[in-house]
């Protein structure tokens, strides 16, 4: 009981980042170019450094951009969460599971040895008004070692719209509002509250965005 307590206090911590919005939308595209011929699909280049990023994934396509959340090498982490305000004139899109997220197959999101089919995965995504994406997965049972960051940890996928009247060139600014971290040390379950409490805190980490352009 008390392993599954402390795991919904977990979830607490990431549900906490899901509903603070921060940031306003922008309706139209940064440098819009009237002339220019109309856009048929997105291009998005990576941003530089091998901090967290989101970088593009390579089953990509010009009108449906996969972006992977990646953080540095060797830090051992247990869940991330975002928040990314995008322009009125892209879209979020879904994936198999009916999420604007998906895992990457690190964080265990499970608790260890469940057998219980109806359990929640600790992953959740949506979109809120003004077009802002929150985002967060985190790892369900504090037990279980916390997981490399420097690779790909979740999925977003940003997709073309081309009733938006998009033209070639515009430029689509993606802005991080809010972003935040599972340490890899928030206590173990032999701790007292007191200490708990001291440790269960997420760490404000900062996000490097690339650029994407219509085209």
């Amino acid at each position: 009981m008390r392993t599954r307590s402390l795991s919904l206090v977990l979830s607490a911590l990431v549900l906490s980042l899901a509903i603070a919005c921060g940031g306003g939308s922008s309706s139209t595209p940064s440098g819009s170019t009237p002339s220019a011929p109309p856009a048929t699909g997105l291009i998005y280049t990576n941003p530089t450094g091998t901090g967290w990023r989101l970088v593009k994934d390579a089953s990509s396509t010009p009108t449906r951009v996969i972006l992977n959340l990646v953080g540095p090498s060797d830090l051992k982490t247990r869940g991330v969460g975002f928040n990314l305000q995008a322009p009125a004139t892209i879209k979020f899109g879904a994936f198999t599971n009916g999420m604007a997220i998906n895992e990457g197959g690190v964080y265990q999101l499970l608790s260890a040895g469940s057998a219980d089919p109806s359990e929640p995965i600790a992953l959740i995504g949506g979109v809120k008004a003004g077009n802002l994406l929150t985002a967060g997965i985190f790892q369900k049972d504090r037990s279980q070692p916390a997981q490399d960051s420097g690779t790909t940890l979740c999925q977003i996928a940003v997709l073309f719209d081309a009733t938006k009247g998009l033209h070639a060139g515009d430029k689509l600014p993606l802005q991080i509002t809010k972003a935040k971290v599972i340490p890899e040390d928030i206590g173990t379950i032999t701790d007292d509250l007191l200490t708990l409490d001291k440790k269960m805190k997420m760490a404000d980490i900062t996000i490097a965005v690339g650029s994407l352009t219509a085209n």
